[in-house]
């Protein structure tokens, strides 16, 4: 009992030091696309037209740190975020745009925090912010697939200025994505994808803050090793290109987020359309945020 009395002394310690020093004001808004989250080895290819996609994610975020903007551990105690999200797409048959196929998405979440919390936050699971996807064009050329999309971030997660057990960021945002995937045609492939995504936010609500414009690219490549079984190697980056504006007591430094992993995908044969995906990445060499081990289980299926 009384080594854990210390270890929580330690804790409630080093978090008052923090919230006291000059950092704690130096801590920019995140951007609402986890980076990473989308990123697969084929993930920029559209599915067929006709095609509806209802996928179930699982996220987990250990935070081993906060980092300043020299990418220095601030001395707060980290956590662990828990997240799932419910994803629906459709593929329109018979609508064509630019000699695309057409598609439209949405993506609900209930989870305890915002994936990268300021440090002292609390958790309460309840639904968190949602994603509306309006717009998906999808190209495809033998090997060659593109896509772009554009999305709109609804703040239907819970916010309070001040709040320590925030599930959502009080705003919204939008975000512009164009990627490409090569995916060789052989009996066990070899696929390669290349994303980038642009965020741009409205003001908070009850703040007036308006985070930085966000710009992240990712890159994944991987190999079918055997029928239904791929696997493959994922990195990212992310990065504000402009500065926070409306900060009481001064704007901070922009953040950045780097991110190196790994991806395992299986689509049984014994159930046509369905999908499983396991994703890790850790952070590394960071700015201005936090920095961990995130995972995302996905279970998808198609039909």
């Amino acid at each position: 009992m009384a080594s854990l009395v210390t270890r929580i002394g330690v804790h409630v310690l080093a978090l008052f030091l923090w919230l006291s020093s000059p950092a704690a004001a130096q801590a920019p808004i995140a951007g609402n696309y986890g980076i990473g989250a989308g990123l697969g080895q084929t993930s920029a290819i559209l599915p067929p037209p006709g095609t509806r996609v209802i996928e179930n994610g699982w996220i987990a975020y250990s935070i081993d740190r906060f980092v300043d903007d020299e990418g220095k551990d601030i001395g707060a105690p980290g956590g662990d975020v828990h997240a799932a999200r419910l994803a629906f797409r459709y593929v329109f048959p018979g609508i064509e745009i630019l000699g695309a196929d057409y598609s439209a998405g949405l993506v609900l979440s209930y989870r305890d925090q915002v994936l990268r919390p300021a440090p002292g936050s609390g958790t309460a699971y309840q639904q968190g912010d949602s994603v509306i996807t309006p717009i998906a064009l999808g190209w495809h050329m033998g090997a060659w697939h593109t896509q772009v999309s554009y999305s709109i971030w609804v703040p239907t997660g819970k916010f309070e200025d001040g709040g320590q057990t925030n599930t959502g960021k009080g705003l919204w945002s939008q975000m512009f994505y164009v990627g490409t995937t090569w995916r060789q045609e052989a009996d066990l492939p070899w696929a390669a994808t290349l994303q980038a995504r642009y965020e741009t936010f409205g003001e908070q609500k009850d703040t007036d803050i308006r985070p930085g414009d966000v710009f992240s690219l990712e890159a994944a490549v991987g190999k079918e090793v055997v029928p239904g079984l791929s696997l493959g190697v994922l990195a990212a980056t992310s990065f504000q290109v402009s500065q926070q504006s409306g900060t009481p007591g001064g704007n901070p430094e922009k953040y950045r987020i780097n991110v190196a992993g790994g991806e395992i995908v299986w689509k049984p044969s014994s159930l046509p359309g369905a999908q499983v995906a396991l994703r890790v990445g850790k952070d590394f060499d960071n700015r201005n945020t936090t920095e961990g081990v995130a995972s995302l289980l996905s279970l998808a299926y198609a039909f």
